[in-house]
């Protein structure tokens, strides 16, 4: 059976992206495997400029590190959730997961272990200076993926 990866995360979620996967997944005999993935180092680098500004102390930032933590979760719940509604209404075979961690890590491995025949995965809509300076998640895994990455560019920021 060949298998489709759709690699979510709190920042990486486009109706658009779910709906290419859906499409390809319609063929016979290919299963929808949708990861959403908690990145955990959006976390720790936010955790850290906040630390950094000294505005906040030790025990609120850990509090809301565990609020922000416990929101990406609910968010990947729901948006697994609908996605299983939406491949059950069109007859896709999908399975869902959360996972936690680096998002080109997890979805590497993730494609590893599904035996993956392509990733489907939003680009997030920042300024090319900025993937210059700062790198490109996406094109990290474009180079490193066992299989064929086919991005969606999210446009504007609005898009879901």
């Amino acid at each position: 059976m060949k298998r489709i990866l759709l690699i979510l995360t709190p920042a990486r979620v486009s109706d658009a992206s779910v709906e290419e996967a859906l499409t390809a997944a319609e063929q016979p005999d290919t299963e929808l495997v949708a990861v959403y993935v908690v990145d955990t180092t959006i976390s720790a680098d936010f955790r850290s400029r906040l630390r950094d500004s000294g505005s906040l102390g030790e025990v609120p930032s850990d509090e809301l590190m565990e609020t922000m933590r416990e929101e990406q979760e609910r968010q990947g719940r729901e948006e697994l959730a609908r996605i299983e509604r939406l491949a059950a209404d069109r007859g896709v075979s999908v399975r869902t997961r959360l996972v936690k961690g680096e998002m080109v890590r997890c979805s590497l491995e993730e494609a590893r272990r599904e035996g993956a025949s392509a990733i489907f995965v939003t680009r997030r809509d920042r300024p090319a200076l900025s993937r210059l300076v700062v790198g490109s998640a996406v094109r990290d895994l474009e180079e490193a993926a066992p299989c064929r990455v086919l991005v969606h560019d999210a446009g504007s920021r609005g898009e879901k």
